[in-house]
């Protein structure tokens, strides 16, 4: 078991991390949680992206150590790996670990990504065309920053955001954003069925 699968074993329980292992040697491996808060949760994380040390800059000096993660609703076959519906996190979230590792970049709150050049949906029932890194809003409890080895590791909430999201945030910076999309009760936990936080300026009347 992993440093880091054994921290969060002392957490939340051994019984609910499952260590899942990349088995080609191309990618970070992952853990998957199950958190029981409001509601069951299954948390798709990052399994070492906390041993690379990332250049951050002064604002983010003592962030230097981070895991990111998805957080899936109960209902969510994560192990259906032949349906794209469902393991699209998986294939996002390698992508998004390989990245900042090869290119030596860093990762922060605010930070955005687009699906794609040009954006497309993320899958048919998932029509977000941009991913969000947040702190933790739903798990922020569980999530708490953690110490192992003398390293303070935190985690990032991947959120799946709406292309005027996207823009707004973009325009008006993340703390409004986020303090905006909080206020509208949104998570980080995925949902097919969340609309965006802005009405839309249009109107037809009939």
């Amino acid at each position: 078991m992993t440093s880091l699968a054994q921290a969060l074993s002392d957490r939340i329980g051994e019984h609910r991390v499952l260590e899942l292992p990349d088995e080609t040697g191309e990618s970070i491996d992952l853990l998957l949680l199950d958190i029981e808060s409001k509601i069951p949760v299954k948390v798709l994380m990052t399994n070492g992206l906390s041993n690379y040390t990332m250049p951050v800059p002064e604002k983010y000096e003592d962030r230097m150590h981070n895991e990111i993660y998805f957080a899936l609703p109960s209902y969510w076959e994560i192990e259906e790996v032949d349906n794209p519906t469902m393991n699209w996190p998986i294939q996002k979230i390698k992508k998004l670990a390989n990245h900042v590792i090869e290119k030596q970049t860093w990762y922060g709150p605010g930070h955005t990504f687009s699906n794609g050049n040009p954006p497309e949906a993320l899958s048919k029932s998932m029509q977000q065309k941009y991913l969000l890194l947040a702190e933790p809003i739903a798990l922020e409890d569980v999530l708490q920053p953690i110490q192992i080895k003398g390293q303070t590791i935190f985690f990032l909430a991947i959120i799946p955001v709406f292309e005027q999201e996207f823009d707004r945030k973009q325009s008006k910076g993340y703390f409004k954003f986020i303090r905006k999309f909080r206020g509208r009760n949104g998570s980080e936990i995925l949902d097919d069925f969340r609309t965006s936080i802005y009405k839309s300026r249009w109107r037809i009347f009939g």
